[in-house]
């Protein structure tokens, strides 16, 4: 499965709470409807807790089925204006995989 990873960081000044408010009602929408018809998975992950004291606040895990749905999905993610949510967060980082399932 090919995926395109996110990980982000929380602009200091912004509330958690209510930034992951904002994600749920109001981002995911936005983003499923720029991604399909080419997104066939969405998952989302907020920190809890660091191991390795790494500052992040979330991450993304988008599929698809070829590499190039990711590419072409992903451009549209990137050109368009970002929304609320994405005003908030920093330090963004993509990459496309490709994911194997080994255990």
């Amino acid at each position: 499965m090919i995926k395109l990873i996110s990980t982000f960081a929380l602009k200091p000044g912004y509330d958690p709470e209510e930034t992951y408010q904002l994600w749920i009602k109001d981002h995911i929408p936005y983003v499923k409807k720029i991604m399909s018809p080419e997104l066939k998975g969405y998952v989302i992950g907020r920190v809890l807790h660091s191991l390795s004291g790494g500052e992040f606040y979330g991450t993304v895990q988008l599929s698809y089925s070829t590499l190039d749905d990711a590419k072409r999905a992903g451009n549209r993610l990137i050109t368009n204006p970002p929304d609320e949510f994405m005003k908030r967060i920093t330090d963004i980082r993509r990459v496309i995989i490709d994911e194997k399932d080994v255990m």
